[in-house]
């Protein structure tokens, strides 16, 4: 069996599961989501050289402190709301900052300390904790930030297989390419109109809103590749048959979360 036959048959399992969860239940769907964060959190983990504790206390600190509020203190839902609001602008200025690490990688690289490798896992995970927030809010939204990144990575991934030519970022990834890039950002257009038609919204901010966000979930594949192409690995792990690790799966939705949340509210959507 080739790698796309089992990436294809992995999605056509994920992708069915995540959406039941985002319709049916936002508890399922808040364990789904805290799941993967653990997973990624163990590759990072792997990929760094991260010391194991610093991984559960980063995760504690993530999933268990903002509910350990809310239920043992009784501090509001919108307290903890607020909490998460700062964290929203740090995880938004992170990818920024990942924005120029890529682009000029080998030069530039993660620092190698103990407390800024947490840090980093920190800021990585972060935008995880907006996705349950974003599903009690509007299904609607939170389907267009699923769509994005899912259109941006499958649209790039064949308009690439066709027609790609000219490296993106040859240092990091041998397979991404310029054009595929462009097909993908012209892909995720043509889905947020769809999405706009289907739910009747003809605000155009929202492809606007798309634009941006198809940009930074490249950016946090490439962003991944940093920590793989130091490891000398291919891929985060093996537990997505043809998509490799969590990681590699969520490497674009943990960089186009913050930045498509912090859009939506500056462009008032």
């Amino acid at each position: 069996m080739n790698e796309l036959t089992k990436r294809i048959l992995t999605a056509s399992i994920l992708v069915p599961l995540v959406l039941f969860l985002i319709f049916k239940s936002q508890i399922g769907f808040l364990i789904l989501v805290g799941i993967g964060g653990v997973i990624v959190g163990y590759e990072f983990t792997k990929l760094s050289k991260m010391k194991p504790l610093l991984l559960w206390l980063v995760m504690a600190l993530i999933f268990i402190v903002p509910h350990a509020l809310t239920n043992i203190f009784h501090i509001s839902h919108y307290s903890i709301t607020m909490y998460l609001l700062p964290l929203l602008y740090l995880s938004t200025a992170f990818w920024f900052k990942n924005l120029f690490l890529v682009f000029n990688y080998p030069n530039k690289k993660p620092k190698n300390t103990e407390l800024r490798k947490a840090t980093n896992l920190f800021l990585l995970i972060t935008p995880l904790t907006f996705l349950p927030i974003l599903q009690t809010q509007s299904v609607a939204i939170i389907l267009l930030l699923l769509f994005i990144v899912w259109g941006a990575d499958s649209f790039a991934y064949f308009t690439g297989k066709a027609f790609g030519k000219h490296k993106l970022a040859p240092n990091l990834s041998g397979g991404k390419t310029i054009e595929g890039v462009v097909g993908g950002l012209i892909g995720v257009l043509l889905i947020t109109g769809i999405w706009m038609f289907v739910t009747e919204n003809t605000n155009y901010g929202f492809l606007l809103l798309a634009l941006i966000t198809g940009i930074f979930s490249v950016i946090g594949d490439l962003y991944e590749s940093i920590y793989k192409r130091e490891a000398g690995v291919k891929d985060s792990g093996n537990i997505l048959p043809g998509h490799g690790g969590m990681f590699d799966r969520l490497d674009g939705l943990l960089a186009a979360t913050p930045i498509f949340s912090i859009v939506l509210i500056a462009l008032n959507l």
